[in-house]
Parts: C-alpha cells; structure tokens; sequence
C-alpha cells in the first residue's frame, strides 16, 4: 500500500524539517549548445558529473573534488549528444553523421579510436557501469530502438547489429520523439532505457549486453504518469522513479512495484522531477513544501520510502524555478547555471 502523506502545519507528516546551508560553488555559463541539455551530463557512476562549460568544453567534477575541477574535455565543434565514459578520462561525440572518442585512455594517452560513420536519428547516448559498451536510442519507422557499440572500437556489437525495439507505443508522424534518458545499472552490463512522451507516460525497459547479444528483461509502462528514473538502489536490487506527486520504488530485476509515496492531494505540493538515490536514502526536490515559497528535499527512507525528513533549503521557487540533484550532492539550477553542493550531514543522513 502507497504511504500518503498528511500535512501538519510546521512538521509535515510529523517528521523534522531541518533549515540546512549550501555551498555555493559557481556559476556555470548558460549555453545553449545542442548537447548541454540542463548544463551537465552523468557518468554512469555517481562519483562525477560532467558540466557544461561553454560550447565545447565539459568539466568533470568529483563528488569531493573542489572548484575549479582538474579535468575537463574539449569537444568537437558541432557535437550534438555527448557520453560521458565511466572512466571519467574521455567521452564519445555524436555529431552529423559520426560518432567519435575524444580524452584520454586508461594510460593517459590520447584515445585514437577511429570516428563511425552514425546516419541513424538518435536521442540518447551514453555508456554502461563497466565502460565496455556505448549504447544509442533514437527512433526508427516509428518505434524506440536501442543499439549498443564495442565502446574500444565504436563497432556492432556481435549478435546486436540489428538493434532491438523498446516496449513504447508506436509513434505517428505529428508524434514527438520523446524524451530519452538512461539508468545504468550499478554492476551488471544492464541499461534501463526510458522514453517519456509528455504527459502520455513513461516507458521503461531494461536491455542486458548478453553473450549472443541484446536481451530483453522486465519492462514498466507508466502510462498517463511520467516519472525521472531516478535511479538504482546501491545494491541493485531495486530502482526508483520519480513522478510529479509520487515516489515509488520497484523491485530489479522483476520491475515488481514494491512500494510508494504519495504527496497529498491538497495544496500546490509537486516534485521537481528530480531525486536521487544515495548509500542511505531517498533524495527528492519539492517545491513550497511548507508554503514558504522555498525549495525543500524529501528526504525518504530506502527501502519503505516513509518520509524521514524534511531539509529546507535557501532557494527561493521565484528565482529558481527548476532544480537538478546530482551525484556528488550537487543541486544546479539550469535556469542561471547556479550550482551548490549539500552538506554532508544529509547525503549521510539515513
């Protein structure tokens, strides 16, 4: 059964809310290069994010590392979707018609990795936890498909040439393509692609790099509720998602729904479609959660996903009217660029 919240004028849901300082560390410039997107783009480990810093330059951030960063990729001219490698050394580049390696390789040196021809329409590109794969999403005679690349030699993979479709509904020409996002998963070659067709739904589906090739596991179809896969538990064993008024968490490799949180009905509250998944809990930004006019984080236990506490945060929902949690505790505001940091007290927080 979903657990619902009841609001209490001060202490909602009779849990603590907590006033908690930010750091700031910068102010990124805003870019409206094509692969930007919000301003960053995530590794498939949570150590690093990547942040744009102009159009062809991407810091790389550790969770601990201060500002400025020590690492940073320069990018091709007309890069239109970048990876970022788990590495953290280099990336691949989909630009017109190609797709390219560019950093440095596991012994430093500059990766030579020779650029792939890359006609297909595609949306989405990232690699999964063990680096080893570079998996693409796009849309094709009006279906979702997936296909993933020896990310070595940017080559088929053997048995995977042919891509394989994604559980979404078909799309007719006046449809969008959608938005596609991945959710890697932690320790296995295992991909969880989604596709979200506004407020239609989300579809997710997870796509394992097998022996013979693509296969297939569970699937979710959200329809007429759009989540952000927020991502894995640490030990796999289950995923999140985050809905405009509800969490939930469901079970891996099953996709068996295994438990929810719901905002109440009443009032404004909505998610800012933004959580994330740390060693202890359950992250996720709520707009005027104490009709404060400020941004607040849900903090909700792992595995039952009761509310715990909530952490006021100095950010007024006038002037940022978006947030991005992302690995490391960083909180981005794609509107200005603006980028804090949490304290550790609630990334460590259980």
């Amino acid at each position: 059964m979903p657990w619902v919240g009841r609001p209490r004028p001060g202490t909602p849901w009779g849990i603590p809310s907590r006033r908690v300082a930010l750091t700031r560390i910068t102010t990124l410039p805003v870019t409206d290069a094509e692969w930007a997107g919000d301003g960053f783009v995530l590794p498939p480990t949570g150590e690093a994010v990547g942040l744009a810093l102009g159009v062809r330059r991407l810091a790389v951030l550790g969770a601990r590392e201060s500002w400025p960063p020590g690492r940073a990729l320069e990018l091709p001219r007309a890069a239109g979707l970048v990876a970022l490698h788990p590495s953290l050394g280099c990336a691949a580049v989909l630009g017109p018609g190609r797709i390219e390696m560019v950093g440095r390789a596991l012994d430093g040196s500059p990766v030579e990795t020779p650029a792939r021809a890359w006609p297909r329409h595609t949306q989405a590109l990232g690699f999964d936890v063990t680096g080893k794969s570079l998996w693409t999403s796009g849309v094709q005679d009006g279906r979702a498909s997936v296909r993933v690349l020896d990310a070595r030699t940017l080559s088929d993979v053997a048995g995977a040439e042919a891509g394989l479709e994604l559980d979404t509904p078909v799309l007719g020409e006046d449809d969008l393509d959608g938005l596609h996002e991945w959710m890697p998963h932690p320790s296995l070659p295992v991909m969880g692609a989604a596709v979200s067709l506004g407020q239609e739904g989300t579809w997710l589906t997870f796509v394992e790099r097998g022996v013979a090739g693509l296969v297939r596991g569970a699937a979710v179809a959200s329809v007429e509720a759009p989540f952000y896969p927020a991502g894995f538990l640490p030990d796999g064993s289950g995923f999140i998602g985050v809905g405009g008024t509800w969490v939930r968490r469901w079970t891996y490799p099953e996709a068996t729904l295994a438990a929810e949180f719901l905002l109440p009905e009443q009032g404004t509250l909505a998610t800012g479609y933004s959580g994330l998944v740390t060693e202890r809990a359950v992250l996720v930004a709520v707009e005027d959660l104490l009709e404060a006019g400020e941004w607040y984080l849900l903090q909700l236990d792992l595995d039952s996903l009761r509310p715990v506490c909530a952490w006021e945060l100095p950010l007024s929902t006038e002037a940022v009217t978006s947030v991005h949690l992302l690995p490391g505790g960083f909180i981005l505001s794609p509107e200005d660029g603006q980028l804090w940091r949490l304290p550790d007290e609630v990334l460590a927080a259980r």
